[in-house]
Parts: C-alpha cells; structure tokens; sequence
C-alpha cells in the first residue's frame, strides 16, 4: 500500500478539522450534577450545581426540566418560585473561571399533586455558550435522574 503526499495532506487535515471540533464542542465544558443544599433549619434542597472548569467566562442562557415534572429556580423568593411554576423562569448568567451556581430542584403540582409522585426518568438540560464565542451554539449539558432518586436526596421516602 503506497501512500501519496495527497492522501497524507487530506488525513492530516482531517485530524486537525477532528481536533476543532473537539476543542470547540466538548474541550472546557462546564460541568453539571445532582447536588444536595441544606438548609439551617435541617431541610434539604435538591439542586443541579453547575461548575466553570475552563479558564474563561461561561454564559449559562436557560435551564429546564425536559419532562415538565420540575422546575428550576435560582432562590425560594415567591416571585422566582411563581414564575417557574408557571413556566415563565428564564436563566441568563455568567460564571467566572471556577465558579459554581446552584440551581434549586422544585416539582411541579398537578390537582395539589406533585407530578413527581410517580417514579419515571426526568433530564435537566443546562443551555450555555462559551464566553469567548458566545455566538457558537453548544451541546446543551444533561443531567439525568429519576423522580424516586430526587425525592429520595430531598428526605422524601
């Protein structure tokens, strides 16, 4: 098998085509989880916590729950709680290299019923731009639980 300076130049080009993609869509991704915050009165409050690993600025555009069983919130304020009950809660922040923001899991009612009775997967999807392309749309950041594991972290058996 002969390889000519041709063939070469086009596998060269596309590990380099490779690597930007690489660097553009995953490299220096924030990182997001299932967390736990107490609170002074010993209660407990499921959270997604995102973290900034990267050296630069990220901006976060939205977070939602993809199943419609909860809601994000940044604060247990009325207005921010009654906004996201009503679907209205939008997200648009910064976070500075290293800087973690957590944003509080609360269920949704259907009847004075939280959906989240029934035990079924729900996804969180995080919507966030890199700070020095902010015009560069990105994979939005998932994280993946289920009702049963989320009521279970918030002391509900």
């Amino acid at each position: 098998m002969h390889i000519g300076l041709s063939e070469l130049g086009g596998i060269v080009g596309l590990i380099g085509g490779l690597l930007v993609f690489y660097d553009r869509y995953y490299k220096g991704r924030p990182v997001a989880s299932l967390t736990i915050s107490e609170k002074s009165s010993g209660r407990k409050l499921v959270c997604v916590r995102i973290k900034n690993t990267t050296p630069y600025d990220v901006a976060i555009l939205d977070a939602k729950n993809k199943q419609g069983v909860y809601y994000l919130t940044e604060d247990e304020a009325t207005r921010s709680l009654v906004a996201g009950a009503m679907g209205a809660a939008k997200f648009a922040f910064m976070l500075k290299p290293d800087e973690t923001r957590e944003l509080i899991i609360m269920s949704h009612f259907d009847s004075g019923v939280p959906v989240e009775v029934k035990k079924r997967y729900v996804e969180f999807a995080i919507y966030w731009r890199r700070g020095n392309a902010t015009w560069l749309p990105q994979v939005p950041l998932l994280v993946c639980s289920t009702t049963y594991v989320i009521r279970r972290l918030g002391g509900v058996q």
